[in-house]
């Protein structure tokens, strides 16, 4: 399973390291929650690979919730309309200037933008790919081909269908978790995994219509490590502040990942190191990342 997203900080590759970890804990998971889907491509691997048995995706933003929600249970219309589009400097500014109402025009929307503008930036900070003048060999339609895009879109579909993906909320991760407790009041708190990938703290303004301040950062962290009744597995960038937050409290583990990603957001791209922080009770010795912190806990064993 292949996002139809290009989205900032995409977790293609760390994916492996999230799969081993899960893997490794007992029961697998029979929901997985993504309260910040994004480009979405942790869950559906995980979905598409049977790691976990349901999931649910969600996310604040109306344009990426509504390109899921079309994408899993309207696949037909869109894929339609996808093919209608011109794929234009002067369409990509009709797209940017719109307001669409409906949820079909707001998926499709997402999809135009999120694949005609410079990596996959969908607010007003970004240009169309290849620039307004069209001089870059990069042509603005460059990454919208439409077999690749009907294949992936087709994929998440049929996890819809299958019963797999069961549905797709839009909604802030507040709201998610609470909505998670009222719905499936009935599983276990190891039945359930919430998987958390928040707004980068560097340059989160550059990269997101709707990027966290400090305070949100700040109130995610309190839930997790006080009041949190599931699994949980969270992804940053590798920032002080992060440490600051996850290093060192009881009842989770801190790792440092030696994947690197690049992440656009200005003329100069930066690379950096990942961090996972989790609650999960048992953690694999792997040579892709290494244990900034142990925990003395009872619900957490580490295997050397």
């Amino acid at each position: 399973m292949i996002s139809p997203l290009r989205y900032p900080g995409a977790k293609r590759q760390l994916v492996p390291v999230i799969e081993g970890l899960i893997a490794a804990n007992i029961p697998p998971p029979r929901l997985l929650v993504e309260p910040f889907c994004g480009g979405a491509t942790t869950t559906l691997r995980l979905l598409g690979a049977g790691v976990a048995e349901h999931g649910i995706l969600a996310d604040v933003d109306p344009l990426v919730a509504a390109f899921w929600k079309t994408a899993a249970f309207d696949s037909a219309w869109l894929l339609s309309a996808m093919r209608e589009l011109k794929i234009t400097v002067e369409e990509w500014d009709n797209w940017r200037a719109a307001t669409p109402r409906s949820r079909r025009d707001r998926a499709l929307k997402c999809l135009f933008l999120n694949r005609t503008t410079f990596s996959g930036i969908l607010h007003g900070r970004a240009g169309p790919i290849g620039g307004r003048a069209q001089a870059s060999q990069y042509k603005i339609d460059c990454r919208f081909g439409l077999d690749g895009l009907t294949r992936r879109i087709n994929g998440v579909a049929e996890l819809a269908a299958t019963g797999r993906l069961l549905d797709v909320w839009q909604a802030d991760w507040r709201t998610t978790l609470r909505r998670v407790s009222e719905r499936f009041s009935s599983l276990a708190g190891d039945e359930v995994l919430i998987y958390l990938d928040p707004p980068y703290v560097d340059k989160a303004l550059w990269l997101y219509e709707w990027s966290f301040q400090s305070r949100e950062h700040s109130a995610l962290a309190s839930v997790l490590l006080e009041d949190m009744p599931y699994r949980w597995l969270l992804s940053y960038d590798d920032h002080a502040a992060v440490r600051d937050l996850y290093c060192g409290r009881s009842g989770q583990v801190t790792l440092h990942v030696s994947h690197r990603y690049t992440a656009a957001g200005s003329e100069k791209r930066t690379v950096k190191d990942e961090l996972l922080v989790t609650n999960l009770p048992t953690i694999p010795s792997s040579d892709r990342y290494r244990v900034l912190d142990l925990q003395s806990t009872t619900n957490q064993a580490v295997l050397d």
